[in-house]
């Protein structure tokens, strides 16, 4: 293990390495404190079966390492990213989720969800398994991603209940959906080789390390995000700045955004199927908040055993109305 500046003792890191940690969920509480004592810290990656690397968790180097791809090469870590009929895969496709056809090859890229055939396979107060049922034809980090929105509803109903008051009000949907990317971000991280020396978040580089960028640390870091952990449909949506007299009199009003996201990464290799996945998260959102009753649990869900998908092996469901 390197000796650097900035290096925890592996007992406090090699959590993040092990896939089992993930069955219960990310642990954002651990993610939390590293980012506040060591937001890149080295983890030798024996537990999940690779070579060690650095593993970068705030926002701010997160982001700037994405768009530097000059200093951090993308990695070609088998991983498909974004991949569009002519694409390439690994190093040469964009970051961020995969929006393939189930096998991992090129898919016909369907603009117009089949909504309709997903709310046909919830029927109204019979148990289904959101993930093997419902959208068991998707590619799966798409399915992941629809997954996890639905799992925000259910996980805030209060949220929930405002959404469906407010289902006619565009922009505040638009936000919602940049707001289950954000809170879910279904793949974790995304990988990096130095290709030369750098320094990030006060720790030194070697061209040759690997770096996994954290997304979801990124996505959950409170520097940036005010508490993260909550959904807030909201939070997307262009505020009013205070109004300042313009050197005529009058007052104006500038809009202030909120930072982005970095589910689907950031420059020129964000991810090519953004669109594709926010049309149909879209899609599925309205469709649910225009059918009467709502989506209820139906049992404990079970996470996939990874730490590069965030993901449901089941999610158990129920139509109420």
């Amino acid at each position: 293990m390197p000796q650097r500046r900035g290096a925890l003792p592996i007992s406090d890191a090699e959590v993040l390495g092990c896939p089992d940690t993930y069955v219960r969920g990310i642990p954002y509480d651990r993610l939390e404190r590293l980012r506040g004592r060591t937001p890149v810290v080295w983890l030798d990656g024996r537990l999940a079966g690779r070579p060690g690397s650095w593993a970068v968790l705030r926002y701010e180097d997160v982001r700037h390492a994405l768009a530097h791809p000059e200093l951090f090469s993308p990695d070609a870590d088998g991983v498909l990213h974004g991949p569009l009929p002519g694409d390439g895969s690994g190093a040469d496709a964009p970051d961020g989720p995969s929006y393939g056809a189930p096998d991992g090859g090129p898919a016909r890229i369907d603009m117009d969800p089949p909504t309709g055939a997903m709310l046909d396979r919830m029927p109204d107060g019979a148990a289904v398994d959101f993930v093997t049922d419902v959208v068991r034809d998707l590619p799966e980090t798409l399915r992941d991603t629809l997954a996890g929105g639905v799992h925000a509803l259910i996980r805030h109903p209060v949220q929930y209940e405002r959404l469906r008051d407010r289902r006619a009000d565009d922009g505040l949907l638009d936000s919602a959906v940049e707001e289950m990317l954000r809170w879910w971000t279904p793949v974790m991280q995304v990988w990096r080789t130095m290709r030369r020396g750098t320094v990030i978040g006060g720790v030194p580089l070697l061209a040759g390390e690997r770096v996994a960028l954290w997304l979801a640390s990124a996505n959950h870091d409170d520097g940036v995000f005010p508490e993260p952990a909550r959904f807030l449909p909201d939070r997307f949506r262009a505020l009013p700045a205070a109004t300042r007299p313009s050197r005529f009199g009058r007052t104006r009003q500038r809009e202030q955004r909120v930072r982005p996201h970095l589910c689907f990464g950031q420059g020129d290799r964000a991810c090519l199927g953004a669109r594709l996945a926010r049309v149909h998260l879209r899609a599925l959102l309205v469709a649910l908040l225009n059918r009467p009753g709502c989506v209820r649990p139906a049992g404990e869900p079970v996470m996939l055993r990874s730490s590069a998908r965030h993901g449901f092996e089941r999610l158990p469901i129920r139509w109420t109305g």
